[in-house]
């Protein structure tokens, strides 16, 4: 499995052998040649067969009187490795050979050679040219010396016995043969083996045991495991294929040092782990993915970044207010009450949402309402507009919310109506690689592109499996023009202003416009940041595996919207994103000004509309602001997983 730029980031195989396949012509000379040479001298003339050998191995096993003698061609020697396998008998024999005669008729010499050199066996787990390369002298078939690749090529006749990690001597000595072998076939002079022969190929200093160690362990867990559901177990751990990924390792080091950054910056909050995905909106390719911090810490051997889901907090509102746009019900400019809500709920105590302050902040519009996070005036856009329509937008970007059943399992597919009202707030559960999809679909202008980790693969014998194409999953999950004025709600920081103020600058990228929004849940036990540009979309979450809080005041805008920030301006840095990328009005859009400011209208909206009559169940009333002397007892809601007064 490799990273998007050949970065090997692991070696799938079973019981410890590695395998890759490599064409002949990327072998370079040396070890073809040396192989021929000692192996079967005659390969580029013979018809598959050696009669005359073959002649004098049935003398010798019928004087015997059991089958000891080989006598083997290459091609011999492929088919009964690939083919027939190696019970020694004459029928197996008289098999082989006229097998290897077909063979040779089907296919060309250098193509028999090829699967020759990436079939055999050479001790320390390693099978064909490439991975012992690597095993042994950790580089690449074509940079091997003439002495590395004749000590490699005199290892197949017995594996064991020629091993120069468990047999240095006779290695050397079958080494020799090797060399004499190329000389007398004019390969190379007698000056050139001796040469060869006299480099210092001993262990360990030049030569390197396999290391187990993953890259992008996290992501490359996750590719396997989309291997194995499309190719199964089998044909995954043992099939030599070839897979080229998504993943950007420059970005990937950055991912990796700001999460775990962040985390030891935060360690006296109690925070132990992080996870962050990254996509490219344009395609849906995962570009990072960090699924923890520090694999040896609390929870640490989990993918975070893929499961299980962690409740949102109010990065959840990302889907009510695009829902609340695309209704028609809202619009930029439309005023929302920030006021005493409570909800009916048929068999349970009334619902009642509360504000990250515990208090009230009069009227704000419904762009100023989502920035600053208020979390009262976004149950009111969410039980107007609909839940079951939050619940389908989510799911439309690619952000299903997820239900904790009693069991502990969660499912996704649960009725629309079946949510309750704090789903805005992060009642259900989400993932980042989830949170970063939805953030992609708004930075491809209402594009759904299903995420994916793998590129294209290769089967064994080099021939292209698959490869990804994007447009094939690509979906309109919304009017691009519901998506321009989410973009330009979520961009602007004057909208952050009455809550956040100064601390809203970790949201703001220098020199570049991005949307983001942050997350906080009850109790500070989950810290999200989302945010995108047209060129990335990444989602950041900050907590502790086992539930266990972080300490007070430790929400998004402190723990993950810095962490967001720096990841997001090194990336695109990076990367090359041009910083005056951002998007173009689409045609069909009306327009006002409120405020010195332009307000984008969909089409059948007027920017004096007023917020829409609460449903049935819903009432709101002018109350006096809750305080922190005198707090409100906290909500219920028999339909969440938690009760999040988010931010």
């Amino acid at each position: 499995i490799y990273a998007a730029d050949g970065t090997l980031l692991a070696d799938v195989h079973p019981s410890g052998v590695h395998h890759y396949y490599e064409p002949l012509e990327k072998m370079g000379t040396f070890l073809p040649q040396a192989t021929v040479a000692i192996e079967d001298s005659n390969f580029w003339n013979e018809p598959g067969i050696d009669p005359g050998a073959m002649a004098r191995a049935a003398w010798i096993d019928w004087r015997e009187k059991k089958p000891v003698q080989g006598a083997s061609t290459i091609t011999q020697q492929l088919v009964k490795l690939r083919l027939i396998g190696n019970q020694p008998s004459i029928d197996r024999k008289i098999k082989e050979a006229i097998l290897a005669v077909q063979v040779e008729h089907t296919y060309s010499k250098r193509q028999i050679l090829e699967q020759y050199l990436n079939t055999i066996f050479y001790s320390n787990n390693s099978q064909g040219t490439l991975a012992a390369a690597r095993i042994y002298f950790h580089k690449d078939t074509k940079d091997l010396t003439l002495g590395e690749a004749s000590m490699l090529a005199g290892i197949p006749q017995s594996p064991y016995y020629n091993s120069p990690f468990l047999h240095p001597e006779r290695a050397k000595a079958r080494q020799h043969d090797v060399l004499a072998a190329m000389v007398k076939q004019k390969m190379i002079t007698q000056d050139d083996a001796d040469t060869a022969y006299a480099q210092d190929l001993s262990a360990p200093d030049h030569m390197f045991t396999a290391q187990e160690v993953l890259q992008a362990p996290s992501f490359t867990g996750w590719v396997i495991s989309q291997l194995k559901n499309r190719y199964g177990e089998q044909a995954t751990v043992g099939g030599g294929l070839r897979v080229v990924t998504t993943l950007d390792m420059g970005l990937q080091k950055i991912a990796q040092d700001t999460v775990v950054a962040n985390v030891n910056a935060n360690r006296g909050r109690n925070l132990s782990q992080g996870a962050m995905v990254s996509i490219d909106p344009r395609t849906g390719a995962v570009v990072t993915m960090v699924g923890s911090a520090n694999p040896d810490r609390n929870g640490g051997q989990f993918n975070m970044a893929v499961w299980p889901p962690r409740n949102p907090g109010s990065s959840m509102k990302i889907y009510n207010y695009t829902a609340g746009i695309e209704s028609g019900k809202f619009t930029m400019a439309t005023p929302i009450a920030d006021s005493p809500l409570t909800i009916d709920q048929v068999g349970g105590p009334p619902y009642q949402p509360k504000n990250y302050d515990f208090k009230y902040h009069g009227t704000c519009t419904f762009q100023q309402c989502m920035g600053n996070s208020l979390n009262v005036p976004a149950v009111k856009v969410e039980v107007s507009t609909g839940i079951d329509k939050v619940v389908d937008m989510a799911r439309r970007m690619g952000a299903p919310p997820w239900k904790g059943q009693d069991d502990g399992s969660y499912t996704s597919d649960d009725p629309a109506s079946s949510f309750g009202a704090s789903l805005t707030l992060g009642g259900y559960g989400e993932t980042p690689l989830q949170m970063a999809t939805g953030a992609a679909t708004l930075g491809a202008q209402g594009v759904y592109h299903q995420p994916f980790g793998v590129a294209s693969v290769k089967d064994s014998a080099g021939n292209e499996i698959f490869k990804a194409d994007p447009a094939k999953t690509a979906k309109q999950a919304m009017d691009p023009r519901v998506a321009f004025i989410m973009e330009q709600i979520m961009s602007d920081n004057d909208n952050r202003q009455l809550v956040f103020g100064s601390l809203s600058a970790n949201l703001v990228l220098n020199g570049r416009r991005a949307g983001a929004k942050t997350g906080t849940t009850e109790n500070f036990g989950d810290t999200w940041t989302v945010g995108y540009t047209p060129s990335l979309a990444s989602a950041f979450w900050f907590g502790n595996p086992d539930n266990s809080k972080l300490s007070s005041g430790a929400d998004g805008i402190f723990v993950a919207a810095p962490a967001w920030k720096a990841y997001m301006q090194s990336a695109l840095d990076a990367i090359g994103a041009r910083p005056s990328e951002w998007y173009s009005e689409p045609p069909g859009l009306g327009h006002t000004l409120a405020g010195g400011k332009i307000v984008y209208l969909m089409p059948g909206t007027s920017a004096n509309q007023p917020a829409p009559p609460l449903p049935p169940g819903a009432h709101s009333s002018a109350a006096p602001a809750c305080s922190s002397q005198n707090p409100p007892k906290p909500p219920q809601d028999p339909n969440a997983n938690k009760n999040c007064p988010a931010r």
